[in-house]
């Protein structure tokens, strides 16, 4: 059971973990591009960017894409941070070389990959729901930032009854993101997300997404970072084995 939103993790729909387990993709999150004209502008303006960060694929899309248009080049001097494998994947595909991310996902680890560089001077691009802890901690570390919504992230208001089930009965559900725990607990009665939490394994993807875990009371929790897809369908079957037994 995967809850993201659509096309998180794609590599997971074939190969081994196709063969070995039934996959259900559960979109919790309806993510939605800010029109560019309401941000465009301050983008362009820190033209003293040497670093952009972008924590996920759509903020890609949503925001690197129309600016990188805007601005007709690629510069080659900014090092852009990606938040997982698949943001870094996203970008290199829109033509962005000079690529760098942490060995753990999240804003956190970003931050704490470049906290001890010299002063930078950071545009970064992020969701509405991703709130302003990361450019607070950059900031405190020294570096100017600039902070860009380019997109939203909604909710569905039910849960198909189909996918009720699936959640229920699942052996192990990834959650890709805080949000995605916070709405899953809205969308299910107290009894049902007690019960879920209680006996059902839970993968994890960050340490924020760690952290929302434990907070809504989940206690066989385990941290995978985003790799390449073949180690990551490893420790995933692996947890998966222990999940079963």
């Amino acid at each position: 059971m995967l809850l993201s939103s659509p096309g998180t993790l794609a590599f997971l729909d074939g190969g081994s973990i196709a063969r070995r387990l039934e996959l259900v993709r559960v979109p919790l999150l309806e993510l939605r591009p800010v029109p560019p004209r309401s941000w465009l502008s301050r983008a362009l303006g820190c033209s003293a960017a040497d670093t952009v960060v972008v924590s996920s694929r759509f903020g890609v899309e949503a925001g690197i894409v129309p600016w990188l248009r805007a601005l007709g080049r690629t510069p080659p001097s900014i090092e852009f941070w990606a938040g997982g494998p698949d943001t870094a994947r996203a970008l290199r595909r829109v033509g962005v070389r000079r690529v760098r991310r942490s060995s753990v996902a999240g804003a956190d680890a970003i931050a704490e990959a470049i906290r001890r560089s010299p002063g930078r001077t950071v545009l970064y691009f992020r969701s509405d729901r991703a709130g302003t802890g990361l450019a607070r901690r950059l900031q405190e570390d020294g570096h100017r930032t600039t902070e860009i919504v380019a997109y939203r992230t909604g909710r569905p208001t039910v849960l198909r009854a189909a996918d009720r089930r699936a959640i229920l009965s699942a052996d192990l559900i990834i959650a890709t993101s805080p949000s995605a725990l916070s709405h899953l607990r809205r969308l299910l009665t107290p009894a049902c997300f007690g019960r879920l939490r209680r006996r059902t394994r839970l993968v994890v993807l960050g340490r924020r997404t760690l952290r929302a875990a434990w907070g809504h009371g989940f206690s066989r929790v385990a941290l995978i970072p985003p790799a390449g897809a073949q180690r990551f369908t490893r420790r995933l079957l692996g947890v998966v084995g222990d999940a079963r037994s």
